[in-house]
């Protein structure tokens, strides 16, 4: 479905509303460290972070400068109240086999000068200080559109996660809170790929490079909070 003008303005008095409560919620109950070498730039980018914990989409779009939309597991819309929020703010559901909608969807929306942000395993981390084996949606929307990745590392303390399981629909969903505590961002060198060729071996290079990246930016965040890594 396309978006009309009007579906987009309703999308952004939801994300910047949003967005307040989660600076306001970060400020009081994280320990935020945020550390660039780089100013996030403004205008369309593709963001790219590890994902320790259920949290961090929320983070990331308070520090997105404008509008951004993060790829999440499509059942995560089915949550009452929550869901309809993620819908009407303009997230984009990710679905299994169904990639390629979402694909279309993210690089609509960098088209529309609107940020896309991405988790590089694709799901939640199964470790908290490692990255495992990285999807290649980042690398191929960054050729196909000619927007630059953000690699972001994120650090957590693995004390502070609270497991809390939920039915959706019948199925068990694990989500991993970080509710209080130590959280810092580290924020690389933008990357910028063009609109280059990239067969599919060169992407899954590429994407595999920026694994390292991110993995070596969340060990910068980890030794910051004196975190065991």
């Amino acid at each position: 479905m396309l978006y009309t003008e009007h579906a987009l303005q309703i999308d952004r008095i939801l994300y910047y509303a949003g967005g307040k409560l989660v600076k306001a919620y970060s400020k009081l109950m994280f320990r935020m460290s945020v550390r660039s070498r780089f100013p996030i730039p403004k205008g369309a980018k593709i963001i790219v972070a590890n994902h320790p914990t259920t949290s961090d989409p929320f983070v990331l779009t308070s520090i997105s400068n404008g509008q951004a939309a993060v790829l999440i597991k499509d059942v995560l819309f089915n949550v009452p109240v929550f869901g309809k929020y993620l819908h009407m703010a303009g997230h984009i559901p990710v679905s299994a086999g169904r990639g390629k909608e979402a694909f279309e969807k993210a690089l609509m929306l960098l088209k529309k000068n609107i940020t896309v942000i991405i988790f590089i395993e694709g799901d939640l981390s199964k470790f908290i200080h490692k990255i495992g084996k990285p999807k290649t949606g980042a690398v191929r929307l960054a050729i196909a559109s000619g927007k630059p990745i953000i690699p972001i590392g994120i650090s957590v303390k693995r004390q502070n996660i609270k497991s809390i399981r939920s039915i959706i629909k019948g199925a068990c969903e694990l989500g991993k809170w970080y509710l209080k505590g130590p959280y810092a961002l580290t924020i690389g060198k933008p990357i910028n790929l063009g609109k280059m060729a990239g067969g599919r071996i060169r992407i899954k290079k590429l994407s595999n490079r920026l694994r390292e990246r991110i993995s070596g930016l969340e060990k910068e965040g980890a030794l910051r909070l004196n975190l065991k890594t």
